[in-house]
């Protein structure tokens, strides 16, 4: 089991803000600022000589060949680099090093800008990244500027230098003039060596240097490969949009087109599984033995090892048609599976203890099965305690998450998922997938999948009402979507072989199975990255159009979410909390597929995450 999920939120942290820092100093390294008259320097490493300075480099043109000039003269020279020059040409570095010159810093990314703390010591990290050493010639020292950039007159330039006698002669790394200032001036002038001032960089120094260097080097990569997984996510998220307002709208004309007067009331034997519940046990029973079907409904409680007295709470209820089957803790597939045994009709309907039947659920439930070919029916599942910003949000989540996709797959015959919650099935389905099986922590999602392989279809019944507690906490909210993502991770995998059956089968593979695939594994995965380069163009890039975009994407779900409200029959009033809850919960679920996919990937097993009772539902709509 995993001991402490905490660690992958902290890893997912980790790994996005090093992903931020990566763009960001890309960004810095890669953007000029206007540049600006450098400032005086302050500090003077030489005697009372005549040396020469050169700043700005190393440029990959230039220096090499200033380099040959001086080493045929024998001389040496000081070397003032930028930060991101150094990174991007390493090996001229090495080079000025290698042949004696001294090296000091002028700035990262402009000259002058060595006195920005920020910049001095990203151009430290550049010379430990590339040199494995750091500088204290730091800064251009009181030198004499040598005019090189403002006049292009090489013989002038070199009759101004020739009246000093000692002193720090400043050139510039950026030309052909240079070089032949210098040719010019040692052809009439002695030059004294510079004095050297190195220190060895420590390792975190050196892995500072490799970071920044690999970040300014790459991060133009990194940008192409995140805008290729925008480009990505963002297709995907509208053709959902899309599949959503138009696959949608189709199922609900479908269902008027084939509409069928007759209707069918046969008996119905309810399967409760109830481990704990004794805090919503008694709505739930009640609301089902209160039902309007028409025929005989029996219900069975299975006790499954409660330590809180559920049965005999069912049993003090003393309900007509409803009895107790008691067995030790097994699990929830074992407890349904012992009602199905002890069931008596052949159409089962299953609901979990904490769900809440409206009077004509079953009824409406079971109309779907007058079609010989449909095995399972699935019901319309709803947040019943949806006071409170976590509970809208979840009940945005079940409407224009889980029932609008249900209404998109019911269109396209090939629904993955009869809820837990509310859903019935033919005993003839259930017999030939050999009953409810323990092998994955979604029960739900893989008997479906399983139904659905063995030839049934599987329809959406949203007249089908059930009210269902929902999580009142974070922590809890986050252990039933764990568990939830992980289960239907397993299912997926156990059923890939659908994807190259035929029939009804070989729809659910490559239909359903990949509609999972898309929009509840990849897009999840992709959509942080969307999430953070809109962070890294507002308030790093200076790319003001990447919120923007953002604001419409947002503007598009938000509508999304409301069609699906009206397909549902709900209220619009719960759309101002659906922004909010793109910048918070959305980014809960995330971590929560992001860590089930950590965790099936690891092979680590995930025990059932049981979820606290309130009671709450029965207070609610």
């Amino acid at each position: 089991m995993v001991r402490n999920p905490f660690l992958h939120w902290v890893s997912l942290t980790l790994g996005l803000l090093t992903l931020f820092g990566v763009l960001s100093f890309h960004s810095y390294a890669t953007t000029l600022p206007e540049q600006a008259d450098p400032p005086p320097g302050t500090h003077v490493p030489f005697g009372d000589e005549l040396t020469l300075a050169y700043h700005g480099g190393p440029d990959p043109k230039w220096t090499p060949r200033l380099l040959d000039v001086l080493r045929e003269r024998g001389v040496k020279a000081t070397f003032y680099v930028l930060g991101r020059q150094v990174t991007e040409h390493p090996g001229i570095a090495r080079r000025i090093l290698a042949e004696g010159h001294a090296i000091g810093i002028d700035g990262f990314r402009q000259e002058g800008d060595w006195r920005d703390p920020l910049d001095l010591a990203y151009a430290q990290a550049a010379l430990a990244g590339a040199l494995s050493v750091h500088t204290r010639l730091v800064g251009a020292p009181k030198e004499l500027d040598s005019g090189d950039r403002s006049m292009q007159d090489v013989e002038t330039i070199v009759a101004g230098i020739g009246r000093y006698r000692y002193g720090v002669i400043r050139l510039h790394d950026t030309g052909s003039i240079s070089i032949d200032i210098t040719r010019a001036l040692l052809d009439r002038t002695t030059v004294a060596a510079p004095v050297p001032d190195l220190v060895e960089a420590d390792t975190a120094q050196r892995v500072t240097g490799a970071v920044t260097t690999w970040s300014q080097r790459n991060g133009g990569i990194v940008l192409v490969f995140l805008g290729t997984v925008i480009g990505i996510a963002a297709l995907l998220a509208l053709f959902r949009t899309l599949m959503q307002l138009g696959l949608a709208h189709t199922d609900r004309r479908l269902r008027r087109e084939a509409i069928d007067e007759t209707t069918i009331t046969p008996a119905v034997s309810v399967i409760v599984p109830a481990f704990n519940e004794a805090v919503n046990i008694a709505g739930t029973v009640r609301s089902i033995a209160g039902n309007d079907h028409l025929a005989d409904v029996e219900v069975i409680v299975v006790d499954d090892g409660s330590t809180d007295g559920t049965g005999d709470l069912v049993e003090a209820l003393n309900l007509p048609g409803v009895r107790v089957v008691r067995q030790p803790n097994r699990g929830k597939p074992a407890a349904l599976n012992a009602g199905i045994a002890e069931a008596r009709y052949d159409v089962l309907v299953l609901l979990d203890g904490d769900t809440i039947f409206e009077p004509g659920t079953i009824g409406a439930l079971v109309q779907p099965l007058k079609d010989a070919g449909v095995g399972a029916v699935s019901g319309n599942a709803k947040v019943g305690n949806r006071r409170g910003l976590l509970g809208t949000w979840q009940h945005l989540e079940y409407c224009a998450g889980s029932n609008l996709d249900r209404q998109i797959l019911h269109a396209l015959r090939c629904i993955p998922t009869v809820p837990g919650a509310v859903g019935a099935f033919r005993r003839e389905a259930l017999r030939d997938v050999g009953g409810v099986s323990a092998d994955t922590l979604a029960e739900d999602t893989d008997l479906t999948m399983a139904v659905t392989r063995a030839g049934w279809r599987v329809a959406y019944q949203p007249a089908a009402r059930a009210w269902t507690e929902a999580p009142i906490t974070m922590r809890g909210l986050y252990r039933q979507r764990y568990r939830w993502s992980y289960g239907t991770f397993q299912a997926m995998w156990k059923h890939r072989g659908a994807l190259f059956e035929r029939g009804q089968a070989g729809r659910m593979g490559r239909f359903g199975l990949l509609y999972l695939l898309a929009f509840h594994l990849l897009l999840p995965l992709l959509a942080p990255v969307m999430d953070l380069y809109v962070l890294y163009g507002t308030f790093v890039a200076d790319a003001p159009a990447a919120l923007a975009v953002w604001g419409v994407f947002l503007a598009l779900q938000t509508a999304s979410a409301g069609y699906a409200l009206r397909l549902d029959g709900e209220p619009l009033r719960p759309l101002w909390a659906y922004p909010l809850q793109q910048l918070v919960y959305r980014q809960l679920m995330y971590l929560v597929v992001i860590q089930s996919l950590v965790t099936a990937l690891h092979g680590t097993p995930l025990r059932w995450q049981s979820v606290q009772r309130t009671g709450l539902l029965l207070t609610s709509p």
